[in-house]
């Protein structure tokens, strides 16, 4: 080349570098925008209040491979994004880019976790878990029935038994466990507003919580939806008439952790306020939290002659109009272990 050709190439040079360079960190920058950084398992992540685009990304660069967190800040900066970061508890799954990041924490859509009550649990298999329930606020644990019955709005009963809708509940990082609970107890408020003036005609009821006593009974005998309408009426004809209820599952309840999995004939003697073999009429309060179908069957039982049931031992009953039928069916299904 000679010296009177160089100064007319030199701009090309240039050009061409800078061309070469925009191109060489527009790649960097799409492949930093869609490469994914959550790679191995989902990231669950605490964005503390008040956190710079600095401090995340640094987090982000310990906890996922992001590479370039000065990039992931200069996209913070691009987007605007500085005051927009929300605080909260965030999951963020596999696959997830710097952008999905940004856009799920710009959004607020933050991480829920659940609790689940149970169709069938009592009082006390529903504490269990709850104070075992990780990312709540526990603020009922080792408090009475009656101080977490006044703490979610109960005043008039001493204990929550039966009054919490078996439901999954959603709650975010450090919510309140009586939060929760308040919501189960307004759930099953709400179910009763809507079924409870559409019950059958004629039944014994004085209020909803007699209604509940029965459901939480039929909850703990009849696994088998068709057959819980069916329970449900022979507890109330037995109720009617003024019969023994003779109900294992109160029993049950009545024993509370002395109850070694069995029942014996020394268990259907003990006096316990639950003990429907000994006492007449219903249980003091509901034995477990009935769900939807148990408390439909108490507001719908079915019409039948039937007065006995005894369990097969597959979870079915069998159904008996007269005491012979009942204690042949007994002896048939049900060994004599007592």
């Amino acid at each position: 080349m000679s010296e009177t050709e160089s100064p007319k190439k030199l701009p090309f040079i240039i050009i061409s570098a800078i061309s070469i360079v925009t191109v060489l960190a527009t790649a960097l920058w799409l492949h930093f925008l869609f490469t994914p950084i959550v790679v191995n398992k989902p990231l669950v992540y605490v964005l503390k209040q008040g956190i710079s685009a600095q401090t995340l990304a640094e987090e982000l660069k310990d906890q996922t491979q992001l590479k370039y967190p000065f990039l992931f800040k200069m996209l913070i900066k691009l987007r605007q994004d500085d005051p927009r970061l929300q605080a909260g508890e965030y999951k963020f799954p596999i696959g997830s880019t710097p952008s999905d990041i940004l856009n799920t924490i710009v959004k607020g859509k933050i991480f829920n976790h659940t609790f689940t009550i149970v169709d069938g649990w009592n009082y006390r298999q529903m504490m269990e878990q709850l104070n075992t329930t990780q990312g709540l606020n526990h603020t009922l644990k080792n408090k009475s029935a009656r101080y977490v019955a006044q703490a979610i709005g109960i005043k008039k009963y001493q204990s929550p038994e039966g009054l919490l809708f078996p439901n999954t509940y959603y709650f975010t990082k450090g919510q309140k466990d009586v939060d929760v609970l308040k919501r189960a107890y307004q759930a099953m408020r709400n179910y009763l507003a809507d079924e409870w003036p559409e019950r059958a005609d004629h039944l014994p009821y004085q209020n909803f919580y007699q209604a509940l006593i029965v459901a939480s009974m039929v909850e703990k005998e009849a696994s088998i939806e068709n057959e819980r309408p069916i329970v449900a009426a022979i507890i109330l004809k037995r109720y009617k008439t003024w019969m023994h209820l003779q109900i294992d599952s109160t029993v049950i309840y009545g024993l509370g952790e002395q109850f070694n999995g069995k029942l014996s004939k020394e268990d259907l003697k003990l006096k316990t306020p639950y003990n429907t073999y000994l006492h007449y009429g219903l249980p003091p309060t509901p034995i477990c939290m009935p769900g939807r179908s148990a408390i439909d069957a108490a507001f719908h039982p079915a019409k039948t002659k039937a007065l006995y049931f005894v369990a097969k031992g597959d979870g079915s009953h069998v159904f008996s109009d007269t005491l012979e039928e009942q204690n042949k069916a007994v002896a048939k299904y049900q060994k004599p272990e007592m």
